[in-house]
């Protein structure tokens, strides 16, 4: 049986609903690793930008922006969301590097044992991280 003939007559399937798979958890880290790849370059990068800009003109407008950071709750949830979001692409891009340089396993089990720390780490740094910018 030729390639051809074999892709003819294999049954694949036509959609594959993501909502009815259960991925593992490693793969979950995954998609939302390159996720937080995409709202790093389009929301972060940008509104940090624009913030250090206005922060950087005068220490007049550097008082104004802290002082409407101390007294806006909405702009805090925003910045504070903003960092978690960087803070989540770090911690599981190091996951990812140490799989890469093969220093994980990359059987299932080491792979989710490692997806778990990475979360473990990632929730006790958030929880400090809010902690101090609130």
């Amino acid at each position: 049986m030729t390639f051809v003939t074999f892709l003819m007559t294999h049954k694949r399937p036509i959609n594959i609903n993501l909502f009815k798979i259960q991925l593992p958890l490693s793969a979950l880290l995954s998609i939302t690793h390159r996720i937080s790849g995409i709202l790093i370059f389009f929301i972060v990068l940008p509104v940090t930008a624009i913030a250090l800009s206005f922060m950087y003109e005068s220490q007049q407008s550097y008082d104004n922006f802290v002082n409407f950071y101390s007294t806006n709750s909405f702009i805090k949830l925003i910045f504070i969301s903003l960092v978690l979001i960087f803070q989540y692409h770090i911690f599981t891009g190091i996951r990812h590097l140490l799989i890469d340089f093969h220093l994980l396993a990359e059987n299932l089990s080491s792979s989710f044992r490692s997806a778990v720390i990475t979360l473990l780490l990632f929730l006790f740094n958030a929880i400090a991280t809010i902690w101090i910018m609130l």
